[in-house]
């Protein structure tokens, strides 16, 4: 993680954009009124984030591909602080101080993030959908609000990938997986390389995870000996001089190797590998996902219950909105990278390019206000469009510079 001083006069002042590049994103988005508009007709209002947050909540909830990439400080007293990532965390954050049932929430500001051959400070426009119980007609108006956002960018045609780890946390719950293997896999969704290693081990095509033990540390860790495991940490500790206040301690050492050898003890069948591995294959048009996965369920005898339900009444209200020059595909190994997405996730690309950078993505994050401190279960989903990518094509380029606006979210 890259660090940065922290600022001695106030932070806009500091950290404001300086880049030409960003300059021009935020002075070129779009037409103040264009925008305001384009929000409130979306019932959205248009939330204050500051560009330095509390690292905390990002590095707790986002996971290890924004870990890598923000820009880290801290203040005099010890306090993590980074410039701002993304939005939907701090979004998040702002709906739960406000102790709000629900709320629909419209940005455009600059964000810092590390990326590869592209710029550190970039735009990005979205909207985050909060409390809506509704969760199919959320899902299906997050979608349709990113292509509405893309459009007024100067975006044509455009084509979709869309994923569900509902469905696929159903197939590994059918296949009779333990729930520490379910949590494990859910965690790589989407992470193909990560996915197939995991899958390996669950296979037992990798070596022995608890050779390297005591032999009688793991005598007690395989009979599920808990308090005897407990005591040769501690006594390991004691005799290596390791204080338990100045790292894990010996419950969270414990935990984390019963963890292990529960895992270990595992072993995936081939015929449920084929299984799982035969869905993580879809890749087709999303009209006809569902007849597919009906009839794979049927196949390998998985149940996949109201995941697939859901599916169908998604796949159906889209299919409703009739958007035009948008090809959708459904992709069932397909996950995006933040560990925050529970299940309809979707990118946006330019038609015509299946391996360039998306021009926008979003998903459903169900579980993620409940991980900032909600002692309420509040679903939310949401979308952001990478503005910078967007001003590479020549149609989003002529838009840019014909509109005007200052940025509201970052004053």
């Amino acid at each position: 993680m890259p660090s940065i001083e922290m600022p001695s006069k106030s932070v806009d002042e500091q950290v404001a954009p300086t880049k030409p590049r960003a300059k021009m994103q935020l002075a070129k988005l779009g037409g103040e009124q264009e925008l305001s508009a384009f929000f409130k007709a979306r019932n959205c209002t248009m939330p204050h984030v500051g560009l330095l947050q509390p690292a905390d909540p990002i590095l707790n909830a986002a996971g290890e591909d924004i870990r890598r990439r923000i820009f880290m400080t801290a203040d005099q007293g010890g306090t993590s602080f980074c410039l701002r990532p993304e939005f939907t965390i701090p979004v998040a954050l702002g709906h739960i101080e406000k102790g709000k049932a629900k709320g629909r929430y419209g940005y455009a500001g600059t964000v810092f993030r590390l990326r590869d051959e592209e710029p550190q400070e970039f735009v990005q426009v979205g909207i985050e959908d909060i409390g809506a119980k509704n969760r199919i007609a959320a899902d299906t108006r997050s979608l349709a609000d990113c292509v509405e956002t893309l459009r007024m960018l100067g975006a044509k045609r455009l084509s979709i990938s869309t994923g569900d780890q509902a469905i696929f946390e159903a197939v590994l719950q059918s296949l009779g997986l333990p729930q520490a293997w379910q949590e494990r896999l859910g965690r790589v969704f989407g992470d193909t390389k990560r996915l197939k290693s995991d899958l390996d081990k669950l296979s037992g095509k990798k070596g022995d995870e608890l050779a390297s033990l005591d032999p009688k540390l793991r005598e007690v860790l395989e009979a599920g000996d808990e308090e005897a495991v407990k005591k040769i940490i501690a006594k390991q500790m004691k005799a290596s001089g390791l204080s338990p206040k100045t790292g894990r301690t010996p419950d969270e050492i414990t935990a984390r190797l019963m963890q292990k050898a529960e895992l270990a003890a595992v072993n995936l069948s081939a015929d449920k590998r084929h299984a799982l591995e035969s869905f993580l294959s879809l890749d087709l048009a999303m009209d006809k996902a569902n007849v597919k996965l009906w009839a794979l369920a049927r196949k390998y005898d998985i149940s996949l219950g109201d995941a697939l339900e859901d599916f169908h009444k998604r796949l159906t209200a889209i299919e409703k909105l009739q958007l035009e020059n948008v090809s959708i595909k459904y992709r069932a190994g397909f996950g995006r990278s933040l560990d925050y997405y529970t299940g309809f996730v979707f990118e946006v690309r330019k038609s015509g390019k299946p391996d360039s950078k998306p021009l926008a993505g979003g998903g459903r994050y169900d579980h993620l206000l409940n991980v900032l401190g909600s002692k309420q279960d509040i679903p939310a989903i949401g979308f952001s469009v990478w503005v910078d990518r967007l001003s590479r094509t020549a149609d989003a380029a002529k838009k840019l510079q014909q509109m005007q606006i200052q940025n509201r979210s970052a004053k």
